[in-house]
């Protein structure tokens, strides 16, 4: 399982299905496909950072065996296009000359991830042995209206590859594609599977954790091994007989302190600031929208603002994190938060 990396949650990340810790009905079912050959599109979905991505990609590797580096593919929906592929998708776009009505003989639009990125992997058949490719697509639910491009492109080449779709946002996929797939839910670990995996970890990293702080872990961390990992590795920093008392102070000071220092360029407007802020603490702390909401609504309460501002800052919070169940991109309704929230600050 380990590999020669600095990183323990890089270093202890599992590379086959039996590897994976917990969720045996989710490793039986994928271990029947391979036996079988075959398997139907696949939608992944659960809460941000369970091991979503861990799953298909061990899972892919497993059943295209030895042939799987050139018949496996792994796209991101929500990575920028670059002027390029934007300027390729245009050329290739066309007059719907077919069309009757209000859509007659206006240009047909090609999303440049589906024509780029996505079909000339799809069109071309297997190499080996193996009966068809297999693509993993993350971020799935980031297409939004070009999901239908993307139906097409499963039923025309549906022979040639295999689509694995993984989202954290199932409301936001349309019907069609939810209809071609057989989804999977992949829950968060339980706690005895937990602290199991843990237990590997401390004993090949020579550390000590006891019962209390390992529970703090798994409640904080909401079963995710990833974030698990990467907080006891700080923690291993500052001691390696690690209580709950070491473990808040580690846990305290990195969401209270970056959540703080977010709020003061709020509280000055500095709409730019904010914004290149919150984007570092996304990418660092690897948090989802719904933990900023939560973090920042925390630090609002407790901070020294008149009642009639803290009220109208936590409805802005409110508003979002509802928008956001149905939202195509989380980066936008935080920005759309922090507008308001810098706004408000400029007004009063």
């Amino acid at each position: 399982m380990t590999i020669n990396s600095p990183v323990w949650s890089v270093k202890y990340r599992p590379k086959t299905l039996s590897e994976i810790c917990g969720k045996e009905q989710i490793k039986f079912q994928l271990k029947e496909y391979i036996s079988k050959k075959n398997f139907p599109h696949l939608l992944l979905t659960g809460y941000h950072g369970v091991g979503k991505t861990t799953i298909a990609k061990c899972f892919a590797k497993e059943f295209l065996g030895g042939s799987y580096k050139s018949n496996l593919k792994t796209l991101f929906a929500d990575v920028p296009i670059s002027k390029e592929e934007r300027k390729q998708a245009g050329i290739r776009s066309t007059f719907s000359t077919g069309m009757i009505g209000s859509r007659a003989g206006k240009k047909r639009y090609i999303h440049p991830f589906l024509d780029i990125k996505v079909k000339p992997f799809v069109q071309i058949k297997a190499i080996g042995e193996i009966p068809f490719k297999i693509l993993i697509v993350k971020n799935f639910e980031t297409l939004g209206q070009f999901q239908q491009g993307f139906r097409r492109l499963m039923e025309t080449y549906g022979s040639n590859c295999r689509i694995i779709l993984i989202t954290s946002k199932i409301s936001a996929i349309i019907d069609p594609i939810i209809s071609r797939c057989q989804i999977l839910f992949i829950p968060p670990v339980e706690y005895k599977n937990f602290s199991d995996f843990i237990e590997i970890v401390l004993k090949k990293e020579k550390i000590k954790i006891n019962e209390p702080a390992l529970r703090v872990l798994y409640r904080y961390s909401e079963g995710r091994l990833n974030k698990a990992i990467d907080i006891l590795q700080l923690t291993a920093m500052i001691s390696t007989n690690i209580n709950s008392e070491v473990l808040f102070e580690v846990i305290n000071s990195d969401r209270d302190k970056k959540i703080k220092e977010l709020l003061r360029p709020i509280l000055k407007g500095d709409f730019s600031a904010v914004r290149t802020q919150l984007r570092k603490i996304r990418r660092e702390f690897n948090y989802s929208a719904q933990e900023i909401y939560k973090q920042l609504l925390d630090e609002i309460i407790k901070f020294p603002l008149s009642k009639s501002i803290k009220i109208q800052y936590i409805n802005y919070i409110a508003e979002a994190d509802f928008r956001s169940i149905d939202g195509q991109d989380d980066d936008i309704q935080l920005s759309n938060l922090i507008s308001k929230m810098c706004l408000l600050s400029e007004k009063f």
